[in-house]
């Protein structure tokens, strides 16, 4: 399974970068943190999928969370002068 690395990760999801690639799994970047520096061996769940992968925290180098959408925008619209 191919991830999109330079693609921004959703809300919810967090990149992964490990010396072998890059995993795209659902959790908010605090919570894999803790669970990469309490645990040697964690699973998680990808992002793109409801597979489950186990990532060797000592194998972890970076980091990516996901931020929320925002889905509007304010605007201003000229007034005609009378």
């Amino acid at each position: 399974m191919e991830v999109q690395t330079d693609q921004e990760p959703g809300e919810g999801e967090t990149l992964i970068f490990t010396l072998g690639g890059g995993f795209s799994v659902k959790g908010i970047i605090r919570d894999v943190a803790q669970r990469l520096a309490s645990e040697d061996w964690p699973a998680f769940e990808l992002s793109e999928s409801a597979d489950t992968v186990i990532i060797r925290s000592s194998q972890v180098v970076a980091l990516r969370g996901g931020n929320k959408k925002s889905r509007g925008s304010m605007g201003f619209v000229p007034r005609r002068q009378p």
